[in-house]
């Protein structure tokens, strides 16, 4: 009788084994990482004083948010952050991994599913959105595969999500006696046509410049308040920039181009003069389009306005950006 009670028991626990394979062999091991991403720049033996990031967040995906982290200096959430490897436990299959930093200007919503997922800008009180911060971000694809090995990825972060819009100024007397660098104070730029949130599903982890923000309304518009910068861009007298998302996706085909209002205010905010930008393309008529880590240069002489696209971003003054000397460069390529 004692024999028969045993046997039927070990019968019980073999067939809970056996319908449950997947779970033991899978699921029970939480802490046997399969996904690690390396960041050096987070790496207590690699960073430096002007090599680092200050927070860091990850968001993991299949068709939902499967893993999300975040961190931030000194990353000591464990032993492994501490030297710059954030590890997962995902399930196979292919995912979206979407890691970026300094994304203090901008708001998350809806990130449970990754049709819905996105980031936008904050807006002030009167309703207009406000400049993004310098965003980076590092994507990539892993495919997970089970059993099988640890997959590393490495987020570099040498990479802007954001793209930059230069405007540099010559010859403005010929337009307006007051349009010197010691008259104007400071530009306010109120730009529309621009993105004002971005989709993860729009950010293109193949090709980047493929990538493509959204707005709420046709009505948003974005208000920057900008100092001018002293010889930004060799022989040009003055000028400024400021940081933006990528261009807006397509409608019906057709890409509405970035437009800057510009007022001039002298030291007591009233406008000296005015000046519209449209950034097209002068030979297509077609909207010129800022990519994802791309300066575009655009050179106000007088009457004059032309579009370059910056083939190195320390061309314009390393002041404007980083703080760094003057520094400036030649060249760029002509839209």
């Amino acid at each position: 009788m004692t024999n028969r009670i045993y046997s039927g028991l070990l019968y019980f626990i073999l067939s809970v084994c056996i319908c449950f394979t997947p779970s033991c062999t899978y699921d029970y091991f939480e802490d046997e990482s399969n996904y690690v991403i390396y960041v050096p720049k987070v790496d207590v033996n690699t960073r430096t004083d002007t090599y680092k990031i200050d927070d860091i967040s990850i968001f993991i995906y299949n068709s939902n948010l499967e893993k999300e982290r975040y961190s931030s200096y000194p990353f000591e959430d464990n032993a492994r952050t501490r030297v710059g490897n954030f590890n997962f436990k995902l399930f196979p299959g292919e995912h979206s991994v979407y890691c970026f930093t300094n994304i203090s200007g901008v708001n998350f919503s809806e990130t449970d599913d990754f049709s819905t997922a996105r980031f936008g800008l904050k807006q002030n009180e009167e309703g207009y959105y406000e400049e993004p911060s310098v965003i980076f971000l590092e994507s990539m694809k892993p495919f997970i595969h089970f059993p099988g090995p640890v997959v590393t990825d490495t987020a570099w972060f040498e990479k802007k999500y954001i793209g930059r819009i230069c405007v540099a100024f010559k010859n403005m007397t010929n337009l307006n006696s007051s349009l010197t660098f010691n008259n104007i104070k400071k530009v306010e730029i109120l730009a529309k046509g621009v993105g004002v949130t971005q989709y993860l599903s729009q950010i293109e982890i193949t090709d980047p410049l493929d990538t493509r923000s959204s707005r709420n309304s046709i009505d948003d518009k974005i208000l920057l308040i900008s100092q001018l910068s002293e010889n930004p861009y060799p022989d040009f007298d003055f000028g400024f920039d400021n940081y933006y998302f990528p261009s807006l996706g397509a409608v019906d085909g057709v890409t509405e181009p970035i437009s800057l209002q510009l007022s001039f205010l002298d030291e007591n905010n009233n406008i000296i003069s005015t000046l519209a930008i449209d950034l097209i393309d002068r030979l297509t008529g077609e909207a010129t389009i800022l990519h994802m880590d791309e300066t575009l240069l655009v050179t106000v002489d007088g009457n004059n306005i032309q579009i370059l696209r910056l083939e190195d971003p320390s061309d314009w003054n390393s002041d404007i950006e980083s703080g760094g000397n003057n520094t400036p460069g030649g060249g760029g390529t002509e839209i």
